[in-house]
């Protein structure tokens, strides 16, 4: 490993026996570019590395891969600062997942090997994105604790986290209360999460969520400064670290968001039967208790 490496984007899709070859090869700069911002600054992933060969050392930590998600995510999104836009290049989460490749085999290896899109893909499929949009689109300003809750289930990234209704951060931490309540008690099945999704997006089609919680505006100076800081190793990672401050989101907002999830989840199941659903047909099938 190098003393300082920074980010870098693959400049050409690679095809499964090219990314094979790099893993293999531990050929990663290959095919690639560094990542330049505008003021021709490069973007240091050494916070980054650092993260990853914490990590490494605790893999035994988690039986079950998938609840590594919950650590991880907020931890990902501190150490790699990057803007919305930056993030939004599949070709930057592409280079990572083989410059990490280790942890994308560890995490995503299955019986039939690693899905395609898990290397290069949507934000709520690719294996490094979904931690970053994660911990971007779920922390409540500095504070990453919703961002541990999205992950305790993983119906919520995998049928929220591409969808434009949680950019509207208070209906996405009342989504989070919802489906992932800090005492653990919840009601929703995931047939209920997914069905919630198709009728929030079905109503914020129409009328955008700020309609109900007011429209508020991150503090952009801030976030780019924190975005152009370089991170500090923590001298635990176990500590949740402190991420960006924000102001789009008030009590008056939260309530609004609490109550936009609130209405979507009394239509859920009605939608869901009247467009046939698995999920509605699947509900249909079970046996009734007789009150008898």
């Amino acid at each position: 490993m190098a003393d300082h490496e920074t980010l870098r984007r693959y400049v050409r899709r690679l095809d499964p026996a090219s990314r094979s070859q790099l893993v293999a090869d531990s050929a990663w700069l290959s095919d690639s570019e560094a990542v330049t911002r505008r003021d021709e600054s490069q973007i240091s992933i050494d916070v980054l590395v650092d993260l990853m060969d914490d990590l490494s050392a605790r893999l035994d930590t988690w039986a079950d891969p998938s609840t590594s998600d919950r650590w991880l995510a907020p931890r990902i999104h501190y150490a790699l600062r990057l803007t919305r836009a930056e993030a939004s290049d599949p070709d930057v989460w592409a280079w990572l997942a083989i410059r990490f490749h280790w942890y994308v085999e560890w995490r995503w290896e299955g019986r039939k090997g690693i899905v395609e899109n898990r290397w290069r893909g949507e934000i709520h499929k690719q294996a490094f994105a979904r931690l970053w949009w994660g911990g971007e689109l779920f922390r409540n300003g500095a504070a990453y604790e919703p961002v541990v809750g999205a992950f305790i289930r993983q119906d919520l990234p995998n049928s929220y986290l591409h969808r434009p209704l949680v950019r509207c951060r208070s209906l996405a931490l009342a989504l989070v209360d919802m489906i992932s309540p800090i005492d653990g008690e919840t009601v929703l099945s995931a047939d209920d999460v997914n069905d919630l999704a198709r009728v929030l997006n079905l109503a914020t089609a129409g009328s955008p969520p700020e309609v109900q919680t007011g429209f508020q505006r991150d503090d952009i100076r801030s976030f780019q400064r924190w975005v152009a800081e370089t991170p500090r190793v923590p001298a635990d990672w176990d500590v949740l670290p402190v991420g960006p401050a924000c102001s789009d989101t008030s009590e008056i907002s939260l309530t609004g968001g609490r109550v936009l999830a609130t209405r979507g989840w009394e239509y859920a199941h009605a939608a869901a039967e009247r467009l046939d659903t698995r999920s509605a047909q699947r509900r249909a099938a079970r046996p009734t208790t007789d009150a008898s």
